[in-house]
Parts: structure tokens; sequence; C-alpha cells
């Protein structure tokens, strides 16, 4: 039998236990009711046409994004980084100058690039450097256009770039290399035409306008005119491709004695290194050069001579091998133009070998 002591602190506990389990239960009821209002308040759902703007919000500021990455992590091609730094930075100086894109020569299919700052020799502003680059750009829009006749204004071709750039307006070495990138770049352009280009010397083709006509295909010089590459008397060597062009055109030798001499390259003597490809009397190069044009390049399709004329311009970059994929893609390309069918139809082949 239990004392009475015992049965007391047994029924004491036991009142404790209740106690303690009513309280655990207000606890765990209270957790319950933090969590499911407090902690995770109920969502309202918006309106359907709400939501539908809210996905669409979404998707463009994803597409967005996916944009800016693509734009930070491709590469620019150098090219067109030197195009926009030399554009950014020479079309900040205000001088003058001009050239003149004229499409209506009298010939069709003939373009003129005119070189007009007469009062200065022709030399080359800033604001003539862009307005290069524009009819650059406004010629590759026109697929009519077969050649490209580049000629100064009066009695000089070009005298290369104006005086105030060096002593005025491009100080440092790191605005005159981009001038220098500028113009190699778009006398790349130029030189890789898809359309004939002739430069029609008259008078002096001097220091940047001796590389300006280098970058052409064909050049006609006047008896009285020269190619005077003139770098060296300035303390300056070529910077807009035509050392390179130089070499390839008359061999290491003649490019040597031309450029490092800085002596001025008769008609003549141009004509024995292979520099020019014919010699007029003076103030008749423009016209000569148009009926060069007319006598060699305008009995065809402007669309095959462009697809030769783009084909030799990728043999000098490419490697064999991407040279010869890229003949096939231009050939496979005019086999399907209904110009060369009628051509073939005509028999023009047959008439060529009749005519050899």
């Amino acid at each position: 039998e239990l004392q009475r002591p015992t049965i007391l602190k047994l029924q004491f506990l036991y009142f404790i236990g209740i106690k303690m389990k009513r309280a655990a239960g207000g606890l765990y009821r209270a957790a319950r009711w933090y969590k499911t209002t407090v902690a995770t308040p109920k969502q309202v759902s918006a309106p359907p046409e709400l939501q539908r703007d809210e996905i669409a919000m979404m998707k463009a500021l994803q597409e967005e994004r996916k944009q800016n990455e693509q734009i930070e992590t491709t590469p620019k091609d150098p090219t067109t980084v030197f195009l926009m730094e030399g554009r950014n930075m020479l079309s900040s100086i205000d001088d003058g100058g001009n050239i003149k894109l004229v499409k209506d020569t009298g010939v069709p299919g003939v373009f003129t690039i005119e070189i007009d700052n007469p009062e200065d020799a022709n030399t080359m502003t800033a604001r003539m450097m862009c307005m290069l680059e524009d009819a650059i750009r406004e010629i590759n829009k026109h697929p009519e256009c077969i050649a490209v006749v580049l000629r100064g204004t009066g009695v000089q071709f070009c005298s290369g770039a104006h005086a105030e750039l060096a002593t005025k307006h491009l100080l440092s070495a790191e605005r005159g290399l981009r001038m220098c990138r500028y113009m190699q770049t778009l006398l790349l352009e130029l030189h890789n035409l898809p359309c004939i280009t002739v430069a029609a010397i008259e008078g002096g083709a001097v220091g940047g306008g001796a590389e300006l006509a280098l970058a052409c295909d064909f050049r006609i010089i006047s008896e009285s005119g020269n190619i005077h590459f003139a770098h060296t008397h300035m303390g300056l060597s070529t910077g807009w491709g035509g050392g390179t062009r130089l070499t390839k055109l008359v061999g290491r030798r003649a490019a040597i004695l031309l450029l490092c001499s800085g002596k001025p390259c008769s008609p003549k003597d141009a004509s024995a290194f292979g520099m020019v490809d014919r010699t007029v009397t003076e103030g008749d190069t423009y016209r000569e050069a148009l009926s060069f044009v007319k006598t060699n390049f305008l009995d065809s399709p402007p669309e095959a001579v462009r697809g030769c004329k783009d084909i030799i311009a990728a043999a000098e970059i490419l490697t064999p091998r991407t040279a010869l994929l890229y003949e096939q893609n231009v050939f496979a390309s005019l086999w399907a133009k209904n110009a060369t069918k009628q051509q073939m139809a005509q028999g023009n082949d047959a008439k060529m070998i009749k005519d050899a």
C-alpha cells in the first residue's frame, strides 16, 4: 500500500505532464499558423490580361539579356573596329575638300570617283577620307556597276594626306595609327571592290596618292605625270598599304629603289616596272580610262565580270583550297542566273572560237 506522500508526488507529476502536453499542442498549432499565414502569405492571382503582359515582358527582358551577352562575348572584326575608330576620330575634324561619286558618266555601268581639292593639290583631308568610305559603300549597293574610274580634279591626281592632319589634328602616335589603319582598310576595300577600278593619273600621284593609285586594278597616266613615293623625304614610310602592293607588283629590288630613294617615277619607268598600263597625252587620261573600260569589259554581263573579279580578289588572300571552294560558289551562283543561260543560248562560245 502506497504511502500518502508518494501518492501526492505521483498526482503532481501527472498534473505537470498534462499541462506540458497541452502547452506542446499549443506551440504546434501556433507554428502551423505562422507558417501558413505569415511566412508564406497566400498569393493573389493577377487578372489574365496582366499575367500575359508580365509573361511578354519577361520574355523581352530575357531576349535583351541574351543579345547583350552575345554582343559582349562575340569578338568584333578588326576591319570593322579600324573603320569605326578611324571614322569617329576623323569625322570630328572640320576641314574642307570633297569626294564626288558620279554615276552618270555617259557610259552605262561605269562610275567615277573624283578627288576634288584642287586648291591644295588634291590632298586628302579628314572629311574627304570619310567621304571616300561613303562612296565605296554606295558603289557596293549597285550590282550594275562594272567599273569605277578614279580621277583628280584639275591638273593633279592626288598628293596624299593634307599637311594639317600631321601638324594640327593628328599629333600623337595613337591618332596617326588610327588614321593609318582607317585608310589602309579603306584602300583594301577599294582594291577588293567587285567592279574593275582604273586610276586616271593626270599630273602627280604623290605620297598617299601613289598608294591610292596602286589600290586600283589598272593605271593610265599622262605623259607629264609621275608616281612619286615621297614618304622618306617627309621622314615617313608608306602606311596605306602601298608598300606591300608595290612589292607584289614590281618585286623586291624595284620596290626598294622606288620607296627608299623617294624619287619620282616617270611614265616611261613606271611602264617598265609594270606599274602603269597606258601612257597618253596630257588631258586625255580620263577619256582614255573610259575607252579602256568600254573596249575590255562592257561586252559581258555585269554579274559575270564582278564574279570573276571576286574570284581574283579571293585568290590573293585565301589559301588555294579555300579559294577553289569560293570559286565553285561563284560559278554555281552565276550558272543559275538567266543572263548566263542567255549568253550560252546565243552561242557566244562558238562565236568567240570563230573570231579567234
